[in-house]
């Protein structure tokens, strides 16, 4: 078979190539017999004889169990185990897999929990909704301390942390505007920013006007400690339309309800501040103290000055004390105390007594009335003794206009008498020795 093969192939080689060398032809043939041999053998070493491996002399393998066993790699590295050490094939996994296991969604199976099915139910602590009184209680000082330090964020913050229902969210801005109307103009502007901000924070869109109905509804209780109460809501009213908390046509609804007289006044005083001429514009700055934050010294001391001149003109003491509760500086009222005697001392010195008696009038009943402390009078009285030489190139009799002001104040007990002698001029400053006097010391003023 073999040589029959070899024939077939060196016919084949001729007929494509041509006639080779017998000598050669016949060394190549036998090279590939042994090639062919070689592949289909066995032999063992140094036996270099090809033994058909059908024939008897072929030698047996015999297999060693133990290396058919062997696990080991046999690539030379060493891998990590099967399935991270989870076993094989029918086996329960690694300890600890039933804790992630996946629910058994088959509610037929004994394993079944329903809770186990993802219901999207979050637990969490239980915060029980508050009431009138409950509002008044939590929410009373969290207002007192915003008005003191204005920080608007936090005390949203803080309300937001209360579960305030919708049928109670009207009494929390019952409760803001009670407070500001009780308070001068920088609160009640306070007040009104702080109603804009919990617009869609804390008092959602659809409940902001069932909120400003409730607080016109209280309007009668109100006015019993505050008789403007009507007026004021009325532009709280007309500031929260100009701040787009409420629609314009709120108050096109507002005549479906059953308002008192007094509401319905609010009501109008609102619509009639809507209608005017850059109405929105000076809405934003209806209480008059448009960025309050930025004011200076200066801008008090030109109000503080502005307010004595109408006193004089006037003689209003009632109004002088509304307009430095307006201001609400008392820790600047040093200065209300500073211009009244210098204003008395710029008078001509024939009307001096009768505006300083003025003056004085006006000292008392802000001390009586606790708007001025003792200790801004004493500050007030400071200033100017430390300022008399500055004065008196303004004011040449200053000296002796203060010295018969502190006079007067003692003689009608203003002024007590280690008060006096604190404050009282020195009587050797220089002001005091005329120069046709040969230097003698006045006892007199």
């Amino acid at each position: 078979m073999i040589a029959v093969e070899d024939e077939v192939f060196a016919q084949a080689n001729e007929a494509q190539f041509g006639t080779f060398d017998t000598a050669k032809s016949a060394a190549l043939k036998i090279k590939r017999q042994r090639k062919r041999t070689n592949s289909r053998s066995h032999s063992s070493e140094g036996d270099n004889d090809p033994v058909s491996p059908m024939s008897d002399d072929f030698p047996k393998l015999k297999l060693d169990r133990s290396f058919t066993r062997d696990r080991r790699s046999r690539t030379g590295s060493r891998g990590l185990p099967k399935k991270g050490g989870a076993g094989g094939k029918g086996t329960w996994g690694k300890v600890g897999d039933e804790l992630n296991s996946s629910a058994v969604k088959d509610d037929q199976d004994p394993n079944f929990d329903a809770t186990d099915m993802g219901t999207g139910i979050k637990l969490g602590a239980y915060i029980p909704a508050l009431d009138g009184v409950e509002i008044e209680k939590n929410l009373k000082p969290l207002f007192t301390e915003y008005f003191e330090n204005s920080e608007l964020d936090e005390c949203i913050t803080a309300i937001i942390k209360f579960n305030i229902g919708p049928e109670n969210i009207g009494d929390v801005l019952t409760l803001c505007v009670s407070m500001a109307l009780e308070m001068n103009s920088s609160k009640r502007e306070l007040c009104s920013r702080l109603i804009a901000d919990m617009y869609g924070r804390v008092i959602e869109p659809q409940y902001m006007e069932d909120a400003f109905v409730a607080l016109l509804k209280q309007i009668p209780d109100l006015e019993l400690d505050n008789p403007s109460a009507a007026d004021d809501i009325g532009r709280f009213l007309a500031r929260a339309i100009a701040d787009d908390c409420l629609p314009p046509a709120f108050l096109k609804r507002l005549a479906s309800h059953d308002l008192h007289k007094k509401s319905q006044a609010a009501v109008l005083h609102a619509s009639a501040l809507l209608t005017l001429k850059f109405a929105m514009s000076k809405i934003s700055n209806i209480w008059g103290v448009e960025g309050m934050e930025k004011q200076t010294t200066k801008f008090y001391t030109n109000k503080v000055w502005f307010i004595l001149k109408e006193y004089l003109k006037s003689s209003e003491l009632e109004e002088v004390k509304t307009s430095l509760r307006e201001l609400d500086i008392p820790h600047f009222h040093h200065e209300v105390v500073y211009e009244t005697i210098v204003l008395a001392m710029e008078q001509r010195v024939s009307e001096f007594e009768k505006y300083a008696q003025r003056m004085i009038d006006l000292l008392q009943y802000l001390g009586k009335t606790f708007i001025i402390s003792k200790s801004q009078f004493e500050t007030g009285f400071k200033r100017v003794v430390d300022d008399l030489d500055d004065l008196t190139f303004d004011i040449p009799n200053a000296v002796s206009l203060f010295s018969q002001f502190c006079d007067m104040c003692v003689a009608q007990s203003f002024m007590s008498d280690e008060t006096y002698e604190m404050l009282h001029p020195n009587r050797g400053r220089k002001r005091f020795v005329s120069e046709g006097d040969g230097g003698k010391i006045k006892t007199t003023i």
